[in-house]
C-alpha cells in the first residue's frame, strides 16, 4: 500500500518535475533564439559620403544592412585604406570594403557580386595653371606630369594607363590630402574620386581649395564593394551570406531607405 502510493506520488511528481525544467529552461533557449553572429569588418576612413572617418556612410549602412538580414551584427574598424585591403589580402580581416577589382586580386579576394556604388577618376589642376588641354573623350598627361592619388586605391583602366605613359604617380592619404598639396604647387595634378551624386568641387570645398583648382577631365569610372578575404576561413561564408543579404534588402525596399536618407534629392542608383 506505502510503495503503491509512493509509486503514485512519483507519477504526480515527474510531469511536474519537467515543467519546472522547462520553465527554467525557456529563457535561455529563446536567448539562444535571439543571438546574433558579431562579425568585424574593415572600411575605409575618408571615402565621403559612401564611408566617413566617423564610421558612418552610404556604404557603411549597407553593409551593415545586408548583413543583419542574415542575423549578423557587424562592427565597424575604421582604418586608412591601405592598411584595409593590406589585412584583407593577407587573411588577417575577413572584409575590406570599399573595393574595386585588380588582376591582383586573383586568387586572394573575391568581390560581392553586386556593386555598391560607382565613380567617376577625375583629373584636377591649378586654376591658375592649368593642364595642357587633352583631346576631347580621351584621358592623357605629358610624360613626367605628377599626379596625386590615394594610398592603395584601385583606379580605372584609363586612370592607371596614365602611369605607363610616363606620368607619375605620388600616394597620399586621402583625396582631400592631395587637393592641398595641389593648391600648394607641390603637384601638377591631382586624381580625384567624385560622383554624381554630389557637385564636382564637392572635396575641394571640404579641403578649402574650391578657388585654387578646379576639374580638369575625367579619366574613367569605376564601381566599388565589398571584398572578402579567400585567406580567411570565414571569407566564403561571409562573402555568401552579404551577397544574399544584399539581395534581401534590395528586393524589400531597405536599400531605398538608406539611398534616400543619404541622397535625399537624387534617384536611387539603378545598381
Amino acid at each position: 500500500m506505502y510503495q503503491q502510493k509512493s509509486n503514485h506520488g512519483m507519477w504526480q511528481f515527474k510531469p511536474m518535475l519537467l515543467m519546472c525544467t522547462l520553465y527554467l529552461l525557456a529563457p535561455s533557449a529563446a536567448a539562444a533564439l535571439e543571438t546574433h553572429e558579431t562579425m568585424t569588418i574593415m572600411v575605409e576612413d575618408a571615402a565621403a559620403p559612401w564611408s566617413e572617418h566617423d564610421g558612418t556612410g552610404y556604404a557603411n549602412d549597407v553593409v551593415v544592412a545586408a548583413f543583419k538580414e542574415m542575423a549578423v551584427e557587424v562592427k565597424l574598424k575604421v582604418v586608412p585604406y591601405a592598411r584595409c585591403k593590406y589585412l584583407v589580402l593577407n587573411g588577417t580581416s575577413v572584409a575590406c570594403f570599399n573595393m574595386s577589382w585588380l588582376p591582383e586580386f586573383e586568387g586572394k579576394i573575391k568581390l560581392a557580386s553586386q556593386p555598391i556604388y560607382t565613380v567617376n577618376n577625375d583629373i584636377f589642376e591649378l586654376t591658375k595653371a592649368p593642364l595642357p588641354k587633352s583631346q576631347k573623350g580621351t584621358c592623357t598627361l605629358p610624360p613626367g606630369t605628377v599626379v596625386g592619388t590615394v594610398r592603395g586605391y584601385e583606379y580605372s583602366p584609363q586612370a592607371t594607363a596614365l602611369q605607363s605613359a610616363g606620368v607619375v604617380f605620388e600616394s597620399a592619404d586621402s583625396d582631400v590630402q592631395n587637393l592641398k598639396k595641389l593648391a600648394a604647387r607641390r603637384l601638377s595634378a591631382a586624381l580625384i574620386v567624385t560622383n554624381n551624386l554630389e557637385e564636382k568641387r564637392q572635396k575641394a570645398k571640404q579641403s578649402g581649395t574650391e578657388d585654387a583648382v578646379q576639374f580638369a577631365f575625367n579619366c574613367g569610372v569605376a564601381t566599388a564593394t565589398i571584398g572578402f578575404s579567400l585567406a580567411h576561413p570565414d571569407g566564403l561564408r561571409a562573402l555568401t551570406m552579404y551577397d544574399e543579404g544584399y539581395r534581401r534588402i534590395k528586393a524589400n525596399g531597405v536599400l531605398k531607405q538608406i539611398h534616400t536618407h543619404w541622397f535625399p534629392s537624387q534617384p536611387v542608383d539603378p545598381l
